[in-house]
C-alpha cells in the first residue's frame, strides 16, 4: 500500500510538473494609459482576467506600451522577432511597416461608427493574410478609438482656413492629406502633443475627443471642428508562433473572448464619443470633466470636398504606393470596401 501511494503521489507531481510545463506565456502589450477609458477601464481589465475568464493554460505578462518605454512604431518588427506575443496593435503608428494597414480606415472617408467598423472587416481578410505571410502574426479583430477630429487654438472656419496651420498628425498618410489642403502638418507622438499645443509649436492637433481629454490636451485648445479624418481603428494581434501552441478548441475559445471584448469596445467608443462632445461643449449629461470649446461645424462645400478630395489624392496615393508593394491592391480594396465608401 505505502509503495502504491508513494507511486501515485510520484504521478501525481508528473502530472503537475507537466502541467506547468504546458502553461503558455504570453508577453502582451496594451495601448498607453494617456489614451483614456478604452485603455484603462476595458483593455487593461480584459486582459488581467483573460486566462481566469477563459480557462486556457495561459499566462498573461501584460505591460502598457508608454510603461515599457518602446516605440509603438515598432510593433509589428518586434512582434516577429518575438520580442512580444500580443499587442494591442496601434494601426497609424504601424503602416510604414505594413501599408495595407492603411486601407483599414483611410484617410479621409469621414465615415460614421458603423460604416467604418463595415469598411475594416470588409477589407481585414487581406490585411491578416499579409501580416501572416510578413510577420507571422495573426489578427484577431479591429476596434476603434473613435471619429479622428480637428482640435484648434485658433478658429477654423473652414477648410480653406487650413493653409499655413501648423496641425499635429500622427501618421505620413494623414500628414500628406493636411499638406494637400494648405496646411503645415507636424507628425509628433501623442505623448508630446499636449506641451507642443501648449507651447503654440502646433495650432491643432487630431486625435479622437476621448482621447484628446484623457491626454489633457483640451485645456490648451478653444474650438473643436467635428469633422472626421479617419475613424482610429486599432487592432489585436498574436503571433503564429503562440496561436498554434493552442489547439483548436483553445484557439475558437481565445476568439470568442476578443469577439466579446471587441463588441464591448466599439458600444463603449460610441458612447465615450457622445458623452465626451457634451463635455467638450458644456451642454447635456457629462460623465467626464467639462470644457467650453466652441464647436465650428464643417459647411455642406467643406464635407462634400473632403470626400471628393480623398479619392483624388488619399486613395490615389495609398493606392499607387500600396501596388508597388502589393500588387492588385488598390483593385482588391475597391473590391472589397469600395462599395462602403462610395468610391468606385
Amino acid at each position: 500500500m505505502k509503495r502504491i501511494i508513494v507511486a501515485i503521489l510520484i504521478l501525481l507531481g508528473f502530472a503537475f510538473a507537466w502541467q506547468m510545463l504546458a502553461v503558455i506565456k504570453i508577453k502582451a502589450v496594451g495601448q498607453p494609459n494617456s489614451t483614456g477609458p478604452l485603455a484603462t477601464k476595458l483593455e487593461q481589465p480584459f486582459f488581467a482576467s483573460l486566462q481566469t475568464n477563459t480557462g486556457l493554460p495561459i499566462e498573461i505578462d501584460f505591460k502598457t506600451v508608454d510603461a515599457l518605454g518602446i516605440k509603438d512604431a515598432y510593433q509589428l518588427p518586434m512582434m516577429r522577432d518575438g520580442a512580444f506575443d500580443l499587442v494591442s496593435l496601434r494601426l497609424i503608428q504601424n503602416i510604414p511597416n505594413e501599408i495595407t494597414l492603411n486601407g483599414l480606415d483611410l484617410i479621409g472617408l469621414n465615415l460614421d461608427f458603423k460604416n467604418a467598423r463595415a469598411l475594416a472587416y470588409a477589407y481585414f481578410p487581406v490585411v491578416d493574410k499579409r501580416l501572416q505571410e510578413r510577420y507571422q502574426v495573426k489578427l484577431l479583430g479591429l476596434w476603434t478609438f473613435g471619429p479622428q477630429q480637428l482640435f484648434c487654438s485658433k478658429p477654423i472656419r473652414n477648410l480653406s482656413d487650413l493653409k499655413g496651420v501648423k496641425v499635429r498628425v500622427a501618421s505620413e498618410p494623414l500628414a500628406q492629406f493636411l499638406a494637400s489642403l494648405g496646411a503645415t502638418p507636424t507628425i509628433i507622438p501623442f505623448e508630446e502633443t499636449k506641451i507642443a499645443l501648449r507651447d503654440h509649436l502646433v495650432d491643432c492637433a487630431i486625435t479622437s475627443a476621448s482621447s484628446a481629454a484623457s491626454a489633457g490636451w483640451l485645456d490648451n485648445v478653444q474650438y473643436y471642428i467635428p469633422i472626421t479624418f479617419n475613424t482610429g481603428i486599432n487592432a489585436y494581434a498574436i503571433t503564429l508562433a503562440k496561436w498554434n501552441l493552442l489547439n483548436k478548441q483553445q484557439q475558437e475559445t481565445l476568439q470568442k473572448a476578443f469577439d466579446k471584448h471587441i463588441n464591448e469596445m466599439w458600444q463603449f467608443s460610441q458612447e465615450l464619443y457622445i458623452d465626451q462632445q457634451n463635455c467638450i461643449l458644456n451642454k447635456g449629461l457629462c460623465k467626464q470633466k467639462k470644457y467650453d470649446l466652441v464647436k465650428i461645424d464643417p459647411s455642406p462645400a467643406d464635407v462634400l470636398y473632403f470626400r471628393e478630395h480623398v479619392k483624388k489624392v488619399s486613395f490615389k496615393e495609398w493606392g499607387e504606393a500600396c501596388n508597388a508593394e502589393y500588387p492588385q491592391c488598390a483593385q482588391e480594396w475597391l473590391k472589397l470596401a469600395g462599395p462602403i465608401a462610395s468610391i468606385e
